[in-house]
């Protein structure tokens, strides 16, 4: 098993390898400038969705948190990718700040079990669950981790404001005939600063269902196969009414089947405004970037 294992690691590194293209997302129909009021358009799927999902209610709460798992796909563990090692199976806690990318998870089970790993203005740390000691760290593994699956989280939040917005047209999967729309920041061509969304909104329901998604900032140097995912999420609602996250698989590159994954979150029991929101804040004299990142000198 273990020289399968290897065997299946070889071969996705080396076809990631040769993965050289540039990856853009924009859909035929958005190259050509074949759509009318395409911004317009977009910003308002984006809207209507961000309120059905109620996302707005989110908005009004401080903290959450959430019962976490993760579930990886055979030789993908074994891949550098994973931001939290020991997660794999483990129980979870994840404790968020909305609207920033401030928060921590505990390890409740497992190997690390009892520690805790967290983030408070892009400054890592590291603390014992049972213990006031703190060890700072600027390990990007643990910050690009908690910064991305928080983001995954509160995406449709965020995606109305962003600086470039286009509807982008329809794409079928497995018999949904959904509407997508085009989020990016700087330039809507591809570009090596900021990250490129496709968003892919239930005609039905009007949920976000898929987020396909440009990796710029991973906390290694990757190939860029390994630079274009998609989350697939599914939903239920919450005791606030916001329909969150139940469960997010991680699929490299475009959509693919269900049953197609890199890994797995799930999450269950959350709780809103349910710990003193000074539990994410243990290192005095930071400044608070909330939902922004500093500006690199």
């Amino acid at each position: 098993m273990k020289n399968l294992l290897k065997l299946s690691s070889l071969i996705i590194i080396i076809s990631l390898s040769q993965s050289c293209k540039s990856i853009d997302l924009r859909t035929t129909a958005l190259k050509s400038n074949s759509i009318i009021n395409s911004e317009q358009k977009g910003k308002i799927l984006l809207n209507e969705a961000k309120i059905i999902m109620g996302y707005d209610k989110l908005a009004n709460t401080e903290v959450y948190e959430a019962n976490t798992k993760f579930d990886w796909n055979g030789a993908w563990l074994l891949m550098p990718m994973n931001a939290f090692p020991g997660n794999n199976g483990n129980a979870l806690q994840l404790r968020l700040a909305t609207n920033s990318f401030d928060g921590q998870v505990e390890y409740l089970e497992g190997r690390k079990e009892s520690t805790i790993q967290g983030v408070q203005s892009w400054q890592g740390y590291k603390k014992k669950s049972n213990g006031d000691y703190l060890k700072l760290h600027e390990h990007d593994r643990y910050i690009w981790g908690l910064a991305t699956y928080h983001y995954l989280m509160e995406a449709p939040m965020h995606l109305p404001d962003a600086e470039i917005i286009r509807y982008a047209g329809t794409k079928e999967l497995e018999g949904i005939v959904y509407e997508t729309v085009y989020v990016t920041w700087g330039s809507e061509e591809p570009n090596k600063k900021f990250d490129r969304f496709l968003v892919y909104i239930n005609p039905k329901t009007k949920f976000i269902d898929l987020l396909e998604v440009t990796i710029n900032d991973f906390f290694i140097t990757m190939p860029k196969g390994l630079r274009h995912a998609t989350a697939r999420y599914e939903r239920k609602e919450t005791s606030i009414g916001a329909y969150l996250p139940s469960n997010i698989i991680i699929q490299l590159k475009g959509p693919k089947k269900l049953e197609s994954k890199v890994y797995s979150i799930s999450l269950d029991n959350y709780r809103f405004n349910s710990f003193d929101k000074e539990l994410l804040y243990p290192i005095d004299g930071l400044k608070s970037y909330g939902f922004s990142k500093p500006t690199k000198q």
